[in-house]
């Protein structure tokens, strides 16, 4: 997804499992910049098996309008061909065995589109809520480091620059 050419200026980066993109490109997902992303390799692996690319890619409404055609033209050559008499109650069973798959086919594919989007839907808040929950973890994190230099200051024998130490070996405080 965020391999190759054409991503819009982001990138994966497998080592620290998180989205990286250029400062200047796409100020309003800054809030998203260094959070990690544990799903990607599953989303990767459903989008690049789900998803068609390149001139002739289709939409499951373009393939079925496609098939609609088809059959609409292969009922009209069937009529128009002279059938032996024999045949004929043959030829009725198979044009109703015809039209019968080809409702099942379509209806299968529908049914397929939305559970995929379904699918995705669901991936989507799934990605919301753990980013929400880091988002929080991350406040925790914060309100407990401003906390703790006035602890620090309360802890005998320590220096200025030991308690500065200390904090600094806190990532998220702002030293």
């Amino acid at each position: 997804m965020l391999s190759g050419k054409d991503n819009s200026d982001l990138g994966w980066d497998e080592h620290r499992q998180l989205v990286v993109a250029k400062d200047v490109s796409l100020k309003e997902a800054s809030q998203f910049k260094h959070l990690s992303f544990a799903y990607y390799d599953q989303l990767t692996a459903i989008y690049a098996k789900d998803r068609a690319t390149g001139k002739d890619a289709q939409t499951t409404a373009d393939i079925i309008e496609e098939i609609d055609v088809e059959d609409l033209h292969n009922h009209n050559h069937l009529e128009t061909k002279m059938i032996p008499h024999f045949q004929r109650r043959k030829k009725k069973i198979s044009d109703a065995s015809e039209q019968i798959s080809s409702t099942l086919f379509t209806d299968a594919a529908t049914l397929l589109g939305e559970n995929i989007r379904t699918v995705g839907l669901e991936i989507s808040r799934s990605i919301a809520s753990e980013v929400l929950i880091q988002k929080k973890s991350e406040m925790v994190i914060q309100e407990s480091a401003l906390t703790l230099y006035p602890t620090l200051c309360e802890v005998e024998g320590l220096t200025e620059d030991e308690r500065y130490r200390a904090l600094s070996k806190i990532p998220d405080h702002p030293t």
